[in-house]
């Protein structure tokens, strides 16, 4: 594939750069503040090349947001010789980067604070497929290896970020249905709460031992934690702005004398931790916002909770919209036989005969206003 062609099956997609549509002058841009859009336009034509300009009204014409799109765009040119020299070189990139910019000015930022996506979408052919569970991981991976970044929040975020502008590209182009697009956001968000787990293990590990019990065999076994999702992320729907429902749970046994803190104690600092990772405020934002009102006894309940105990209260105390929830549980991170050890013994309580749907969908309906009247506040 030569340097100046898009990636296989995107490039016969109708787009303003090949819709004939090059006529069109930047008088017909619908923008807000045409006196402030002459200024900018102005400077993009004295870096750009005269083809790429000539087609640049009919790209802002078909943004969502051309004025905003502008402003990024001409940050993103102007910023940058090599970058103008790529976008004249490929056009196509030109409206990809429009794309981004007139969707997400969150994710306009990203592409301007890291323009060698741009150069990735050519070089790796990296919107022809969704990514897997595994290529998330060996990308984080890569991603880490590559950067200075001791703050394992920030890394995180900024990882998701640069993915979230290939994602997305995929779904504005119609590339992706809906389903693979929330199938690849959820996939990724799996291998970010994976790696918020490992370091907060780590961190953990540095001042206690791992707890321990005894097995049937009177034997001394590290007891086991998993992270489930519940939600749109266990449905495997999460979209661009969802909040990320998690249940934080560890096994049973008798615990071993001479620990340092006990086994309750160790495993909801744990969840206090990984938690913290993943929604603390950063200078790349929060890595999600992290909801844990759909753990047992919700807001009152404990941050972590035992096999034992959490069954308990599905079996005879949890409201019959908090055993539905449970249709959509799925292991997240952490150990994997715990959390199918739950979703098995669990399962008699969720499916049922007995079940007012009523009152589940008043109360999934207000906890959905509830969700939605924070995100805007």
């Amino acid at each position: 594939m030569s340097q100046n062609q898009p990636p296989s099956g995107i490039g016969d997609r109708p787009s303003g750069l090949n819709r004939g549509r090059a006529a069109l002058t930047w008088e017909d841009v619908p923008f807000l503040d045409h006196r402030a859009a002459r200024t900018y336009i102005q400077r993009i034509s004295s870096t750009l090349s005269s083809g790429l300009v000539s087609a640049l009204p009919a790209l802002f014409s078909e943004s969502p947001d051309p004025d905003s799109a502008l402003i990024l765009f001409d940050q993103l040119v102007c910023g940058s010789q090599e970058v103008a020299q790529l976008l004249d070189q490929s056009h196509s990139l030109a409206h990809y980067a429009m794309l981004v910019f007139g969707h997400s000015r969150y994710l306009g930022d990203t592409l301007i604070q890291n323009p060698e996506l741009l150069h990735s979408v050519l070089r790796d052919r990296h919107l022809d497929r969704s990514f897997s569970r595994e290529e998330f991981h060996e990308a984080l991976a890569r991603f880490r290896a590559r950067s200075f970044e001791s703050d394992v929040s920030v890394l995180l975020a900024r990882f998701k970020r640069r993915e979230y502008v290939r994602i997305m590209l995929r779904d504005v182009l119609k590339i992706a249905p809906l389903a693979e697009t929330t199938a690849e956001i959820s996939a990724l968000a799996d291998v970010l709460i994976e790696d918020a787990l490992g370091e907060a293990e780590s961190r953990l590990r540095r001042r206690y031992e791992w707890p321990k019990t005894l097995d049937a065999a009177n034997r001394v076994v590290d007891v086991p934690f998993t992270v489930l999702s519940l939600g749109k992320l266990g449905g495997n729907e999460l979209n661009y702005s969802s909040d990320v429902d998690l249940l934080y749970l560890f096994g049973d046994g008798t615990e071993v004398a001479g620990a340092a803190i006990g086994n309750r104690e160790y495993f909801i600092r744990l969840a206090q931790s990984v938690t913290e990772i993943l929604s603390r405020a950063t200078g790349e934002g929060a890595v999600f916002r992290i909801d844990l009102r759909l753990r047992p006894q919700g807001n009152e309940g404990e941050l972590a909770i035992g096999l034992s105990q959490a069954l308990r209260y599905y079996s005879s105390l949890a409201h019959d919209w908090e055993r539905q929830a449970l249709i959509k549980v799925r292991h997240a991170a952490g150990d994997l036989m715990l959390a199918r050890q739950f979703m098995r013994n669990v399962q008699p309580h969720v499916y049922t005969e007995q079940v007012n749907f009523a009152a589940i969908k008043t109360a999934l309906v207000a906890r959905e206003r509830m969700h939605t009247s924070r995100r805007f506040k």
